[in-house]
């Protein structure tokens, strides 16, 4: 093997993770043509009972096939349904489009459907084009705040008081691009599929300490930043929503869905030790977040800056999102597994619903410190008998946050073509 060779001249260590990427490609993903459930095990009540109920959901006026991965085409598909169905509290916007033509299309929630004045959740998924297991998990949202609006009083106290804004897939060209071969090259994709010779990172492509450190100016890098900030239709579509009259001065929480790593990121991710002045409001409520995601399955996840446990990085949405857009909670989730695996991105199906579920229960207490605090500053918002439900405090040892950049800090940086966040 022509590297192996050239490796071992030049003295590196080094060692094979992934022996043939595109055969474990195949196997993970390739479309099956026996049923979701045998992979499962046709013999596992379980499942079997887990299934039913997800495929023959006759309540729904809205179906999609959870548990696996699917094409834009069906995703909008899905959005669309939803309007239909829930015509009450549900309509479809277009934030935008691609830079090859697709609606960059998203999902409203609330009640009345027609309200612009109250406070907004505004959630993203699949910037990255091969983080298909972030998409799945923003349209796994929009299933859970409509399929138990009219059986859960949380549910409904959320839809009733606040309104969501929901675009399950930011970037679709490279999302698509992603689907169209088993390769890796096309699957492990990450930018754009724009203009520009090589493509971009689109997040890196937003205004607040752009192209600064964590990004490149080499065009056919992997985290390339762009020549400009917002030179994407992509991220301007994300902009001018949050810029916009609907949702300017009225977004109070802005969470980005990526994967993988299993870390739950808040401001400011651009340099080491460097905070938010109401970081304090930030951490509490994030990691009552983390706590509540890690009781369903245990899953551990990492809290902090980018900066603090990661690598600085600058030019990111989220960090826009608080500096520029001045949103109260802002949270960019790492969803599953963690980072000591190096096949993430080809997240088994099997795992698709449970990090759906454990990442709702997670966001749903970001969500009720939007709702807590949109009642205490509009007192009408409030039900005649309030029942709380106090998140548990987190059960694992949290290190404070003057120390994170110290004992939590990743130390080993990986050069790996398709292990960059």
């Amino acid at each position: 093997m022509f590297l192996a060779k050239t490796l071992n001249q030049t003295g590196a260590n080094w060692k094979i993770t992934i022996p043939d990427v595109q055969k474990l490609i195949i196997e993970r993903e390739a479309p099956k043509q026996s049923s979701w459930l045998s992979r499962f095990g046709e013999s596992n009540q379980l499942f079997k009972a887990i299934f039913k109920r997800f495929k023959d959901d006759s309540g729904l006026k809205a179906k999609y096939g959870f548990g696996d991965y699917h094409s834009y085409e069906t995703i909008m598909k899905y959005l669309d349904d939803v309007e239909r169905g829930y015509p009450n509290i549900a309509k479809t916007f277009i934030a935008g489009k691609s830079a090859e033509g697709r609606p960059l299309k998203g999902i409203k929630i609330g009640n009345p459907i027609s309200s612009t004045d109250k406070r907004v959740i505004w959630i993203d998924g699949g910037i990255h084009a091969r983080e298909w297991a972030a998409v799945h998990t923003a349209l796994w949202f929009i299933h859970q705040l409509i399929s138990t609006y009219e059986i859960d009083s949380t549910t409904r106290s959320f839809i009733d008081s606040l309104s969501f804004y929901i675009l399950p897939l930011a970037n679709p060209d490279g999302y698509e691009f992603s689907r169209d071969d088993i390769t890796p090259l096309h699957r492990l994709w990450r930018k754009n599929r724009g203009d520009i010779r090589c493509k971009l990172d689109l997040r890196w492509n937003f205004d607040f300490h752009w192209a600064e450190t964590g990004s490149s100016t080499e065009r056919c890098s992997e985290v390339f930043q762009g020549d400009t900030a917002f030179s994407e239709p992509e991220s301007r579509a994300i902009r001018d929503m949050l810029m916009s009259p609907e949702l300017h001065g009225k977004t109070d929480a802005f969470i980005t869905l990526h994967t993988y790593a299993q870390m739950w990121i808040h401001p400011y991710s651009n340099q080491e030790r460097t905070y938010p002045e109401d970081v304090q409001d930030l951490r509490e409520v994030g990691l009552n977040g983390v706590a509540a995601l890690e009781k369903d399955y245990g899953t551990a996840y990492r809290f902090g800056t980018g900066a603090d446990i990661l690598y600085p990085s600058s030019g990111g949405s989220d960090d826009w999102a608080k500096g520029v857009a001045k949103v109260k909670y802002v949270y960019l989730l790492e969803l599953r597994p963690a980072d000591e695996v190096w096949d993430g991105f080809l997240l088994d199906p099997r795992q698709l619903i449970p990090t759906g579920k454990e990442t709702w229960d997670g966001i749903k207490v970001v969500v009720q410190a939007v709702l807590d605090r949109a009642r205490a500053n509009r007192p009408e918002l409030s039900p005649s008998i309030i029942t709380t439900t106090t998140t548990p405090p987190p059960t694992t040892t949290t290190v404070p946050w003057w120390k994170t950049s110290t004992t939590q800090k990743t130390t080993t940086r990986r050069v790996y073509v398709t292990r960059i966040y």
